[in-house]
C-alpha cells in the first residue's frame, strides 16, 4: 500500500494557474485589427519622416545598384522602375512615389506573417506576430525603399506557406494550393535568387515532417482528424510536381526572354545566397537589430523545441518545420554575400523570427513556463533593446564585447531565480510578474520600434550617398 502524505495531496488538488489574456481566445476574429496593424505603420513614418533619395526622382536615371548588386531578372527590372517614364505620372511629382510599391508589399509581408503563424500554430500566434513584427524597425524599413525586398520575402514565404496548406487541405496531388506555391517558386528564382535554397530547404522538411496518409496534422493537434489522403507517396509527389512546375515556368521565360539559364543571372543569384561564408562573424551584429524581440525569441525556440522532443506527436510536425526555419535564420544571414542578398535574407527572416517570438509570448500566457525564465529573457530583451535605441540614437554602435554578453546573461539568470524563488508560493504575484513583463516587451517593441524609423531613415541614406 502507497502512502501520500497530505502536502502531495494538496499539491494534487490544486487548480492550475490561469491563463492570462484569454481574449486571445477571439484572435480568429481580430482580423479588422491586424489590417489596421500592417497599414499604419509604414504609412505614419512616411508621413512623419518624407522619402528622400535623389538617385529615384522622376525622370532620373535608375540607380546603380540594379547592375552591381541584382542578379535577378524581374529584380533588376523592379529596380529599374519603368512605370515612372509613363506619361500620366508626370502630374503626380510626389517624392514618395517610388517606394509605393515596396509599401504595398510590407503590408502584404505583415499580412503574409499572421498567415504563416495561424497556419502553423492557430489564430493567437498569427496575432501576436501581427503585433511584435508590425512596427519592428527593419519591417517598416523595407517599406521605404526601391528595392524589392519585402515583394521577395513575400513571395518566397507565400511558396512555403502554400505548399503547407495543400498538404494540410487537400486530397489530391494537384490543386489551386499548389499552383500557388509552383507560381511562388518560379517568382523567387526570377525575382529574389538568392532565397530560392532556403526555400526548397523549407518544401522538403515540409515532406519529410508529413506523416503519410495522415490529413490535419498541420493545424491545431486538438482536432487532428488522421484522415487518409491520397496514400504515402502524398507528400513526396506533390513537392516533386510543385518543383518540376516551377523549373517548368522558369525555363520557358527563359526561352521567351531569350536567353539560356547560366546567362540570365539566377545561378548566380543562387550562388551568391551561399558565398557569403568566410565572413560570417562579422554578422553577429545583425542581432542588435532583434531589440526587444530577443526574450520572446528564446522562450520561442525553447518552446518548438519542447514540441519536437514531446510526448504529443501530433504537435512534431509543425515543430519540426518551425524548428528548421529557426535554424535556417543564422545560416540565411551567415551564407549570404554583403550588399543586396544579405538584405534579402534579413527580410525573409522576419516571417520565422515574427512566428517564434509570438510563439513564446504565447507560450507565457498559456502558462507554459515559468516565472523565473520569463523574468530572464524580459531582462535580456531589456538590455538588447536599449542598446539597440542607444546605437540608433548616438549615430554609432555602442561598444560591446562577448564578456560583457556573457555579464548580461548571469544577470538574466540570477535576476529571473531571484524572483522565481521570491514568489515561489504567491500565484498573485506570479501573474502580476507575467503580465507586467509582457506589457513591458510589448509596448517597448512597439514604441521603440516605431521611433527608431527617422534615425535609421537617415543612417540609410547617409550610407547611399557615401
Amino acid at each position: 500500500m502507497v502512502s501520500v502524505d497530505d502536502s502531495r495531496l494538496t499539491e494534487l488538488a490544486a487548480e492550475p494557474p490561469e491563463r492570462l489574456f484569454p481574449v486571445l481566445d477571439r484572435a480568429a476574429a481580430m482580423g479588422p485589427l491586424v489590417v489596421l496593424m500592417a497599414v499604419l505603420p509604414g504609412l505614419t513614418s512616411l508621413a512623419v519622416v518624407p522619402f528622400e533619395r535623389p538617385t529615384v526622382e522622376l525622370g532620373a536615371s535608375p540607380p546603380p545598384v540594379a547592375d552591381l548588386e541584382i542578379q535577378s531578372p524581374w529584380g533588376r527590372w523592379l529596380v529599374a522602375q519603368p512605370w515612372r517614364d509613363w506619361p500620366s505620372l508626370d502630374r503626380l511629382p510626389a517624392k514618395w512615389l517610388p517606394v509605393v510599391p515596396a509599401y504595398l508589399a510590407s503590408v502584404v509581408l505583415v499580412w503574409m506573417v499572421w498567415h504563416a503563424a495561424r497556419g502553423l500554430f492557430g489564430a493567437r500566434t498569427g496575432l501576436l506576430a501581427v503585433v511584435v513584427v508590425c512596427c519592428h524597425t527593419p519591417v517598416v524599413l523595407l517599406g521605404r525603399t526601391i528595392e524589392p525586398l519585402a515583394l521577395s520575402a513575400v513571395v518566397a514565404t507565400a511558396t512555403v506557406t502554400g505548399f503547407v496548406t495543400h498538404l494540410q487541405r487537400t486530397n489530391h496531388w494537384l490543386s489551386v494550393f499548389l499552383l500557388v506555391a509552383a507560381l511562388g517558386l518560379a517568382t523567387t528564382l526570377l525575382l529574389a535568387a538568392p532565397l530560392a535554397c532556403p526555400v526548397v530547404v523549407l518544401v522538403v522538411t515540409a515532406v519529410i515532417c508529413h506523416p503519410a496518409g495522415e490529413l490535419g496534422v498541420w493545424g491545431n493537434g486538438a482536432v487532428v482528424t488522421r484522415t487518409p489522403v491520397a496514400g504515402r507517396w502524398h507528400g513526396p509527389v506533390s513537392g516533386f510536381l510543385m518543383i518540376g512546375g516551377a523549373v517548368v515556368l522558369v525555363s520557358m521565360w527563359e526561352l521567351k526572354d531569350g536567353q539560356p539559364l547560366t546567362h540570365s543571372g539566377i545561378l548566380a543569384g543562387i550562388g551568391r545566397g551561399l558565398s557569403g561564408w568566410p565572413v560570417p562573424i562579422g554578422r553577429l551584429e545583425w542581432l542588435r537589430t532583434l531589440g526587444w524581440l530577443s526574450g520572446p525569441l528564446l522562450l520561442g525556440i525553447v518552446d518548438v523545441t519542447r514540441d519536437v522532443f514531446g510526448a504529443n506527436r501530433d504537435r512534431r510536425p509543425v515543430a519540426v518545420l518551425a524548428m528548421v526555419w529557426a535554424i535556417l535564420v543564422p545560416l540565411s544571414i551567415g551564407l549570404a554575400e554583403s550588399g543586396y542578398p544579405f538584405h534579402l535574407a534579413e527580410a525573409f527572416v522576419v516571417v520565422p523570427l515574427a512566428v517564434l517570438a509570438a510563439r513564446g509570448i504565447e507560450s507565457i500566457c498559456e502558462r507554459r513556463v515559468t516565472v523565473g525564465p520569463v523574468v530572464a529573457a524580459t531582462w535580456l530583451s531589456g538590455c538588447l533593446g536599449a542598446d539597440g535605441l542607444l546605437s540608433r540614437m548616438l549615430g554609432q554602435v555602442v561598444a560591446g564585447t562577448g564578456e560583457q554578453l556573457v555579464v548580461v546573461l548571469l544577470m538574466a539568470i540570477a535576476v529571473g531565480t531571484g524572483v522565481a524563488v521570491s514568489c515561489r508560493d504567491n500565484e498573485v504575484f506570479r501573474r502580476r510578474i507575467l503580465i507586467g513583463c509582457l506589457v513591458l516587451v510589448l509596448v517597448s517593441q512597439v514604441i521603440t520600434g516605431w521611433l527608431q524609423v527617422p534615425v535609421a531613415t537617415l543612417d540609410a541614406l547617409a550610407l547611399v550617398e557615401n
